[in-house]
């Protein structure tokens, strides 16, 4: 069946390989889109062919073009204001759980974590630049993020989440930790753009300190980290990953 269906779009002229191509990316913008407001599932997917399918053809049309978009923003809009809702209630229900737990302990800002291995090295301050083996999970236990398997990813202290921040300057060099980030020291009440990270989303991080090291005075004074090629090059993958 794979080789039959390559095998036809291959054999197939090139109008009918444009216009499929075409609907092949519209379906991938539509499939991004409910990922990202939490759609799927929700909508029903012959009104959105049939949405479509009218414009194209220039047909009547269920709403009026001039309401479409304010009807479009309010329901956007009222859908984030469900997502965030439900989110913050579900991250609250879940941290409120962990903190019956005894190997669990808390900061003074909310985050928790939980000590799975103690290191034995340095611990890194607020202009550390770290390398760390981590792995991102919602509070349901969907991954979203990792470093790559015997590559650890290194970046600034500094560029990281709040609660990232203060979960590493509570490690020493070796240590294996678990952060329980709640949404105001994660990423808020919009998440992630790229939509692996909902509004108001509680994460979960595993995470293993492997180094640490200061930043350059002159560049802690300048505010701004000069990150090395290979730092940038990390940033770049990760945000890469994000996007994807």
């Amino acid at each position: 069946e794979l080789e039959k269906g390559i095998s036809d779009y291959l054999k197939a002229d090139k109008k009918t390989r444009d216009s499929y191509s075409t609907g092949q990316q519209i379906g991938k913008n539509i499939t991004d889109f409910l990922k990202m407001q939490k759609l799927e599932g929700v909508v029903d997917e012959k009104f959105i062919v049939q949405g479509i399918m009218d414009v194209v053809k220039k047909k009547d049309l269920l709403f009026a073009k001039d309401s479409i978009d304010t009807f479009m923003r309010q329901y956007m809009q009222d859908n984030i204001t469900r997502l965030q809702n439900e989110n913050l209630k579900k991250g609250n229900e879940f941290l409120e759980a962990k903190k019956k737990d005894s190997k669990v302990k808390a900061t003074e800002s909310g985050s928790l974590y939980e000590v799975v291995t103690e290191g034995t090295g340095e611990m890194p301050t607020e202009n550390s630049i770290v390398e760390v083996h981590y792995k991102g999970q919602t509070s349901d236990g969907k991954e979203f993020d990792a470093s790559q398997e015997g590559q650890p990813a290194k970046f600034p202290l500094a560029n990281v989440i709040q609660g990232w921040k203060e979960g590493l300057q509570l490690m020493k060099v070796g240590a294996k930790y678990k952060f329980y980030i709640p949404a105001n020291l994660g990423y808020g009440e919009f998440g992630d753009p790229s939509g692996k990270i909902g509004p108001n989303e509680t994460l979960i991080f595993d995470v293993e300190l492997v180094s640490t090291e200061e930043m350059p005075a002159q560049q802690q004074q300048q505010g701004q980290p000069q990150l090395s090629p290979e730092q940038m090059e990390e940033l770049q993958r990760m945000m890469q990953q994000q996007g994807n």
